[in-house]
């Protein structure tokens, strides 16, 4: 199939429109799916069998090497068809983008090539996890928290904090990168109000040899002011970008497809049901007509605002990999707060849906009540919550523009 997939425009057209093509699966499979904790098996092969994986791997290693806005498009899609398959996709395969940007040339061909069609989670959330400096490399242990993508993944990704010394300004951390058979599932997923089936589970790691290749200890405080490793590798800017400002975008795609996903439920119900107490169809109805319009309006707000932040990852990264203008950590909070009003323009769509589309349509295990459980869960994220993140924005301004300083 990658033969015939060589054009950008064209490859880009025939990706989504394979993932558009899954939407009869995805939501045959929605109740499954939850049920399970993760996307069945059916909903797996289907998208390896679409290709869709490498989207974002380096073509050298068989990928398609397209742009991070070409890679929303597609989990708008699936997450048109399924929301929570929209997340574990997302977060679990976006990552291929920071492998090829912060791991060197050996690194990467041992993990694009350690299976066909990568996948691995990447969690900051762990507990009691150690990192022993050893010969050659690192002795890993820990337990790791909201491992989206971890089922079907081909690699584990986990960060350990590491000692401060006086060369550290913020929180620096080890990464490491662990292959399937050396990490292990947790079955603790599923137990929340919605995302159940997003494959968020823990994972565990006893005793394991990390090859020092396999790692990378960053700041999360610090911007880029160079080229990365990967920039190196692959001359694509792609691939030296920061973190901090493509983290977000994966959800902001998929909450972009949910809102959508709403959006073709609540449609079939305006053109198929009377408004109650008359013999016309809702469809006919303004109030019901201004209920539809609004969210569409929403959910095309959000998809602008998630397309627009692909585009301008690759226009930072391709000013900081030569040098030009570093990318820098305000750049990337302003980015991440654009993802999560995305997040809350979907948030409104669906709520706008929800309140009008009247009780029969809220059944349990109906597709809207699921829609709106998946939304609430998504923008009520703890510590990703942009209400408790914004002031980061507020505080980077005021420090650059006014010289305010503000305590660690």
């Amino acid at each position: 199939m990658n033969a015939m997939l060589q054009d950008h425009p064209e490859t880009v057209r025939e990706l989504v429109a394979r993932a558009a093509a899954l939407k009869p699966l995805l939501r045959e499979e929605q109740a499954a799916t939850e049920a399970n904790g993760f996307p069945t098996r059916r909903v797996y092969d289907a998208i390896v069998a679409a290709e869709l994986f490498n989207i974002l791997t380096p073509k050298r290693y068989g990928g398609y090497e397209l742009n991070l806005d070409d890679f929303y498009r597609v989990v708008i899609e699936i997450a048109r068809g399924c929301p929570e398959t929209g997340w574990w996709f997302a977060l679990g395969t976006g990552h291929s983008a920071q492998i090829a940007s912060y791991f060197d040339e050996r690194a990467q061909a041992e993990i694009f090539g350690f299976r066909r069609n990568f996948q691995a989670p990447w969690s900051f959330a762990a507990a009691k996890t150690q990192a022993e400096k050893v010969d050659g490399g690192y002795r890993v242990s820990g337990t790791w928290y909201y491992c989206s993508g971890v089922p079907y993944a081909s690699h584990f990704m986990g960060n350990i904090p590491l000692p401060k010394d006086a060369d550290t300004t913020g929180t620096p951390m080890l990464t490491v990168v662990i292959p399937d058979g050396s990490f292990t599932r947790l079955d603790n997923w599923g137990d929340l109000l919605g995302m159940k089936g997003s494959g968020s589970h823990g994972v565990t790691v006893e005793n394991v040899f990390v090859p020092e290749h396999m790692t990378f200890s960053f700041d999360a405080d610090l911007g880029l002011t160079g080229p990365t490793l990967g920039y190196g590798v692959h001359r694509n800017p792609l691939y030296s970008g920061l973190f901090a400002a493509f983290a977000e975008g994966g959800l902001s795609a998929m909450s972009t497809g949910l809102a959508y996903a709403a959006i073709d439920e609540y449609e079939e119900l305006v053109a198929t049901r009377n408004t109650p107490g008359r013999q016309t169809l809702r469809a006919y109805n303004p109030d019901y007509q201004r209920s539809l319009g609004m969210a569409v309006a929403l959910a095309d707000s959000a998809r602008a605002i998630t397309l627009a932040g692909g585009a301008l990852y690759l226009e930072n990264a391709a000013l900081c990999a030569p040098g030009i203008e570093p990318f820098t950590v305000e750049k990337a909070m302003r980015m991440d707060g654009t993802y999560h009003t995305a997040e809350r323009l979907a948030y409104e769509a669906v709520e706008i849906l929800v309140r009008t589309a009247s009780s029969a349509a809220l059944k349990q295990d109906g597709r809207l009540s699921r829609y709106m459980r998946d939304i609430l869960m998504t923008i009520s994220r703890g510590h990703d919550q942009f209400e408790f993140r914004a002031a980061g924005i507020a505080q980077a301004l005021l420090t650059r523009n006014r010289n305010f300083s503000f305590p660690a």
